[in-house]
């Protein structure tokens, strides 16, 4: 074949489609028009659903090749009919296409806007395949990419039920559009996938951004009611692997802290932190890429506060928003015995931080993800010593999930501030490197505080136990369990200092943690380890909520949003870190049931060394929860044939805690734990 003969017949249809000649028509003066290019990209497998190319096109496209794609993986859609449309806020088209073109062989594009047509969120220009495939982006800039986070971002706009997308600022949307953009990630082969990876990837930041444009905002109200000092309690976990051995490690973090809020006036906040309580980092490792597996435990300890400031926002709501933009970070060592410099180094992706008001509660809370790439290092001035990320080497992901609660400081408090029955819920993770096992458990009890005195009545524990053993990476054994502790009263000391620290002397162990100003919410996390090197850790969060006298009414007909932490196993290696997109639980009248609904979003591995994957999001119809019971103190227990979750409601009915645990009892099947927090809305 002769390609330059069909190089030189596009070159004549082209120039007839031109027209010949010069013309003698004097200029005429018209009004400017504003012009939308682009490129269109998509995942390899989604490309053939899109296209609409001649054998021309195709022949072309063989010859000249094809520009690069701004996402790894990505390929020029080519020949493809766009159409520029306006969409109703459920993203449902409004009328007759406005305006058409077609793609490049490089998949770009470009089209005049109509006379009286501005850029706008209900402006879509939108990619239509023979297959009837299509994929979209807004029109909210001129230079308008279309591609898979282009759909993604729009989605969340039409998703959302509160938005008017004729009504968005268009500046705001082009900035969250931009730094979705700046986040490496690697196309998979089909757009579906693709989609499962962003929501993973950014879903949350995306939900918390369209959270923020659709805000009402603050008149300074809230930005004065929140001005003071915080206690922060955390318990983070987190996966990660490596992109060229099996290598994978678990990361359980606990991190406790005080921040201060100050007022700037109509939202505007200033946080800085302050002095630090617990920060300890844990990591237990599987190597599997030499003769053997080989199983270690890394456990960082950090002492130093960091009186950092940055700003935040606040709407009338009452909800904070903590942005965070795109950085790089490099692995810190000492030159003296890394000579030639890091190997590592990090890209966080920006992201939006949500603290969700507990009402009259002086409380937050925040559960957040975050998803880290790491990339090997390169030495950029030749000095021999690796001074810059190689964005060509990415050596593999972390991601991380935060079960955070912010506690407001009183003054004056004492031992008087916290006094009553108590309901507590507890996380605890122990991990043993030398016998390869987890151990996962969940205590629900029932605490009364007393003038520094707490008793914990006989059985009024109840825990669930789920013992994970490794004997090979894809045979592991899950044994569950479930008793009550103690087995005869018992006592211990607490104190409580003039700002809400509270002090827990429990058969000698020391637990410090933190109160709320009136006393009604505390939490604690705690850390050990064992082993020089470390070989054992034990990481622990209870929350802990005052109950109530009169409460079997309590959730009749209310609303919570959910925000659980919870982690989930099986026999054959599977493992999972999940949480809920826009999770709630709406309790019937007469509360016998609850409906509970959310996308599950998260990251999950097929074993210990595997390539960590988002958690695709499948649409599944809520699930109706059976109120069990609902005690005259607020001891609640719901369930399904697979699922229970047993806990408490506060006194006041604003805050849910909950233990989330498998129902089914069966060692071949998926098990899951982990906690929840309800707030009322």
């Amino acid at each position: 074949m002769h390609y330059s003969k069909i190089i030189s017949l596009a070159l004549i249809l082209m120039l007839s489609a031109c027209g010949g000649g010069g013309s003698t028509t004097p200029p005429t003066t018209t009004t400017p028009t504003t012009t939308v290019s682009g490129k269109a990209t998509a995942p390899a497998g989604t490309v053939a659903l899109l296209e609409q190319k001649s054998t021309l096109l195709a022949a072309l496209d063989f010859v000249v090749g094809t520009a690069g794609a701004a996402i790894t993986g990505l390929q020029p859609v080519t020949g493809a009919s766009v159409e520029l449309i306006r969409i109703d806020d459920n993203g449902a088209q409004v009328g007759a296409v406005l305006a058409s073109t077609v793609t490049s062989i490089t998949g770009d594009y470009s089209l005049a806007l109509p006379t009286g047509v501005s850029l706008a969120g209900n402006l879509v220009v939108r990619i239509t395949g023979t297959s009837s495939a299509t994929m979209s982006a807004m029109v909210v800039d001129q230079a308008v990419n279309i591609t898979p986070a282009s759909q993604f971002v729009l989605d969340k706009f039409v998703n959302d039920p509160n938005l008017v997308l004729a009504d968005l600022a268009i500046n705001e949307v082009v900035a969250l559009r931009g730094k979705v953009d700046e986040f490496d990630l690697a196309a998979t082969g089909d757009l579906a996938t693709m989609l499962a990876q962003l929501e993973a990837d950014v879903g949350q930041f995306v939900d918390n951004q369209v959270a923020v444009i659709g805000a009402t905002p603050d008149d300074g109200t809230a930005s004065a009611l929140v001005a003071g000092n915080w206690n922060i309690v955390e318990m983070g976990l987190g996966m990660g692997d490596d992109d060229k051995i099996q290598y994978g490690t678990f990361f359980n973090d606990v991190y406790a802290t005080v921040i201060g809020i100050a007022d700037g006036g109509n939202g505007a906040l200033t946080i800085t932190g302050g002095d630090l309580l617990i920060d300890v980092s844990n990591n237990y490792s599987v190597d599997n890429s030499g003769l053997s597996t080989n199983t270690s435990i890394y456990s960082e300890v950090n002492i130093t506060s960091e009186g950092d400031s940055f700003p935040a926002t606040i709407d009338a709501n009452g909800v904070i928003s903590v942005p965070s933009p795109f950085e790089e970070e490099l692995e810190t060592v000492d030159l003296m015995v890394d000579m030639d410099g890091p190997d590592y180094g990090w890209r966080y992706p920006p992201s939006t931080i949500l603290g969700h008001p507990v009402a009259n509660n002086n409380a937050y809370v925040i559960n957040n993800i975050s998803p880290i790439v790491r990339y090997e290092t390169t030495d950029t001035n030749m000095d021999g010593v690796k001074d810059a990320i190689d964005p060509n080497a990415r050596a593999g992901d972390e991601v991380f999930m935060d079960f955070t609660l912010l506690l407001k400081q009183g003054s004056g408090m004492s031992t008087a501030s916290i006094n009553g029955d108590y309901g507590v819920v507890a996380l605890n993770i122990n991990l043993d490197s030398t016998t390869t096992t987890g151990i996962f458990d969940s205590t629900v009890g029932l605490w009364n505080f007393n003038a520094g005195s707490v008793t914990v009545g006989a059985n009024d524990q109840d825990v669930q136990k789920i013992t994970r053993t490794v004997t090979s990476l894809t045979n592991v054994t899950l044994t569950p369990a479930q008793f009550t502790e103690p087995s005869a009263q018992e006592s211990f000391l607490y104190s409580v200092s003039p700002t809400g620290v509270v002090a827990l002397d429990t058969a000698g162990d020391n637990l410090q943690g933190y109160a709320n100003a009136n006393g009604s919410i505390m939490a604690f996390v705690d850390s050990e380890s064992t082993g020089s090197p470390v070989t054992n850790i034990n990481n622990e969060m209870l929350v802990i909520v005052k109950l109530g006298t009169a409460m079997a009414s309590s959730l009749n007909g209310t609303t919570y949003k959910l925000f659980p932490m919870l982690v989930g196993m099986e026999p054959g290696g599977f493992s999972e870190i999940a949480s809920l997109s826009k999770g709630t639980a709406v309790f019937n009248v007469g509360a016998t049931t609850a409906t509970i609904d959310g996308a599950e979003r998260g990251f999950s591995r097929g074993t210990d060394v595997a390539q960590v994957k988002a958690l695709v999001a499948i649409s599944e119809p809520a699930e109706l929860f059976t109120v069990n019971s609902i005690g005259s103190n607020g001891a609640v227990s719901m369930s399904t044939s697979e699922t229970t979750l047993k806990g408490f409601v506060s006194a006041d009915s604003n805050l849910l805690i909950m233990r989330v645990y498998s129902s089914d009892t069966d060692t071949s099947g998926f098990k899951n734990i982990g906690l929840l927090i309800g707030v009322k809305q």
